[in-house]
């Protein structure tokens, strides 16, 4: 791509993306269905691939639109920052929920970049399991939440969900070769330890449980440590800690995300920008 390229056909991918419908992301950003379309064929043809998949399913990123995300989020956002924020007559309150599962390198700079630019927000996040937190959201406590839409048991719509991959991890990125397969495990209940657990039972490979725990941090330092096999978000994966290589262990299902937003404050543009941030760092994660 060497012309320069117009910022509304990527917030119309972005929009796409996030709803997986074309026709929900028109109703977002205010247009017509037959426009949004044009605008999405637009940018395809000045990119010279195919973004989008459409099945009866809905509309789905290709490999190409995959990796476009992260920049068109990135553009759209920096964008809408560069316009003048009328000043708030008092400071606000953002109240973010966050589970463990997600907090590692990403998700912190997200907060971190938009406290920066938004330095009359008052940012408030909680780290928690999802029910804890499913429950302050109903109490009205927190105005963004970003949990496992299974699990959660929420009514609501979530504002946009997605599916992350879930690797098998492990020191070096090397399968034990051990009779008992060693796991790294959190403590139940657990999604990702159910999904482990009968993934291995299924294919009839033996292993025992040699660490577990509720931390996330503890979890990665025993895998980094070497105490054995486990499975964390890709984005966990460091020097220490690789994924195995393909077929040491049955594939696992990819994991849930949903981000629900309070609809009092729907239109607040502040959190449409925060949840933006956290869609676009989330979806280096998708399965």
């Amino acid at each position: 791509m060497t012309a320069d390229i117009d910022t509304a056909l990527l917030r119309a991918l972005a929009a796409v993306a996030r709803h997986g419908s074309i026709n929900r992301a028109a109703a977002e950003l205010g247009r017509s269905q037959p426009a949004l379309s044009l605008q999405l064929r637009k940018l395809e043809s000045h990119c010279g691939q195919t973004l989008l998949r459409r099945s009866t399913r809905g509309v789905a990123l290709t490999p190409a639109g995959q990796a476009l995300l992260p920049y068109a989020e990135r553009i759209v956002s920096l964008a809408e920052q560069m316009v003048p924020a009328a000043p708030a007559a008092a400071p606000r309150l953002c109240r973010v929920g966050l589970i463990e599962d997600v907090v590692s390198q990403h998700l912190p700079r997200v907060l971190a970049d938009f406290a920066a630019t938004h330095p009359g927000l008052k940012l408030e996040a909680k780290v928690a399991p999802g029910r804890e937190l499913s429950a302050s959201y109903r109490r009205e406590e927190l105005d963004l939440l970003i949990a496992n839409p299974r699990l959660c048991g929420l009514a609501q719509a979530p504002a946009w969900a997605m599916e992350c991959a879930l690797p098998w991890l492990a020191a070096g990125g090397v399968c034990p070769e051990e009779d008992e397969l060693p796991l790294v495990l959190f403590a139940a209940p657990c999604s990702w330890r159910d999904a482990m657990l009968q993934a291995l039972q299924l294919a009839g490979r033996h292993h025992r449980v040699v660490f577990e725990s509720s931390s996330l941090l503890a979890v990665q330092a025993a895998l980094e440590a070497g105490l054995g096999v486990g499975a964390l978000l890709p984005d966990v994966a460091s020097g220490k800690l690789r994924p195995l290589p393909p077929d040491s262990l049955p594939a696992l299902p990819p994991v849930p995300l949903a981000l629900y937003r309070r609809a009092d404050r729907a239109g607040d543009p502040d959190l449409e920008t925060l949840s933006r941030l956290f869609f676009r760092e989330l979806s280096r994660l998708s399965a």
